[in-house]
């Protein structure tokens, strides 16, 4: 009977170091536990590894036969990190996939819109005073006027003029020029009354040739030269002639040239000019005759256009 006890007993503690082993050592290779029975003998029991198991399953620490063994940790659950790389496997849950960015789609160019007829259109600015490829000009003046034959000028007094002329082709080499012309003088001669005074009326035409130093669309410095041909009608006034050595009236054909200087700007336009007359079919002076050549200083004004 206390044979059958220590059998039985042996039987439990194999057993019991078996179930041991299995749980702290799964995994490893194989494990030896020795039993001790109440008699004192001592039977050695050697567990082979499970053929499943793998090698690196055990958490080292675990067994009292290691060196580093710890009781808290033995305590713990083994844990096993196993990796598993399947082909064209779809990611795990904790996984974000990121996708690849949209490339955005090109921007189309909008066509302009035309504005509606009934918008309101500004108007432009003003811009400076231009004109056209001709040019013509409106200008009145005038100046002093003499006579040069020396029967005339011993006859009467330095004279004024007033002149009205129309220019065309001041933007031209050559242009042309239209004008009236009048002048008034004192005249002493015999049987004349000492207020009497000798006037003159009379139209021009001239050719000029203009020499631009400075043309733009809206200014002008240009120098000219010009020659024509003209009538002129003396008159003496403000006396009887009866007796007196000079005719009441006089026409003659005259025949104007000079030069002179036109200036322009903005529409603005003036010039400044001599000019020579000769004359011809003169009667004015009966007695002592000679001819009313005459020259001619002065200025004029106007706009061009």
């Amino acid at each position: 009977m206390k044979r059958l006890t220590m059998v039985a007993a042996s039987v439990l503690a194999l057993a019991w170091g078996t179930a041991r082993a299995e749980d702290t050592t799964a995994g490893t290779g194989s494990s030896t536990t020795t039993v001790t029975d109440p008699g004192g003998t001592k039977t050695t029991v050697e567990t082979a590894p499970a053929a499943d198991a793998p090698t690196n399953a055990r958490t080292p620490g675990t067994l009292p036969t290691d060196p580093d063994y710890n009781p808290d940790q033995a305590k713990q659950p083994a844990t096993t990190n196993i990796e598993i790389n399947t082909p064209n496997a779809p990611p795990s849950n904790n996984t974000v996939v990121v996708p690849a960015p949209t490339p955005p789609e090109p921007v189309q160019p909008v066509a302009p819109v035309a504005p509606p007829a009934y918008s309101y259109q500004p108007a432009p600015a003003a811009a400076p005073h231009e004109h056209g490829p001709l040019g013509a000009g409106l200008l009145v003046g005038g100046g002093v006027q003499d006579f040069t034959g020396d029967n005339a000028r011993a006859a009467t007094g330095t004279a004024g003029f007033w002149n009205a002329r129309m220019v065309f082709g001041t933007r031209q080499i050559v242009g042309f020029e239209a004008a009236y012309v009048g002048s008034a003088q004192s005249i002493e001669m015999l049987g004349l009354d000492s207020d009497a005074m000798l006037l003159s009326n009379g139209a021009e035409g001239a050719v000029r040739v203009n020499l631009p130093v400075s043309r733009t669309s809206y200014s002008l410095v240009e120098p000219f030269g010009f020659v024509g041909a003209g009538w002129s009608r003396y008159h003496v006034a403000n006396t009887p002639v009866n007796t007196a050595s000079v005719a009441a009236n006089d026409d003659i054909l005259a025949v104007p040239y000079g030069a002179g200087l036109a200036v322009g700007y903005r529409g603005f336009m003036a010039d400044a000019r001599f000019t020579y007359r000769s004359t011809f079919y003169n009667d004015l002076l009966r007695t002592s005759g000679g001819r009313l050549d005459n020259w001619t200083a002065g200025g004029q004004v106007g706009f061009e256009f």
